[in-house]
């Protein structure tokens, strides 16, 4: 399966992006790359996004807001973008707090489909 390929392209695609992780259901990594985090620190962040989806999720649909698609995070030293995909695997794209939001959603909206394309 091409993740790793996926993931490093929308590595180079968007500025200043740091770190990319695709995570099963349970939080688990099913491949990731990075240019300064460790093995151990994407792990942690993608499992923290999972929940943090699943939560803006289950708050959405309360209000009938529907189901959450993305959920953006942006700090004063980081920002993180996390994509929901097919069969409860998600993306997350961990960012400089520079780098261009609005280049890192469409980018990471392809990558998405291309993922989703892959997954069994």
């Amino acid at each position: 399966m091409p993740f790793h390929y996926l993931l490093t392209n929308l590595m180079v695609d968007v500025p200043g992006a740091h770190g990319a992780i695709f995570l099963d259901p349970e939080g688990e990594f099913v491949e990731y790359v990075t240019r300064r985090s460790t093995p151990y620190e994407l792990k942690v962040e993608g499992a923290y996004h999972g929940l943090l989806l699943r939560k803006a999720d289950k708050l959405l649909r309360g209000i009938n807001g529907g189901e959450v698609t993305e959920v953006a995070v942006v700090g004063s030293a980081l920002k993180v973008l996390s994509h929901r995909l097919k069969g409860g695997y998600y993306l997350v794209l961990l960012m400089e707090p520079n780098a261009p939001l609005g280049l890192a959603r469409r980018t990471v909206a392809v990558t998405a489909q291309a993922l989703n394309q892959e997954i069994p």
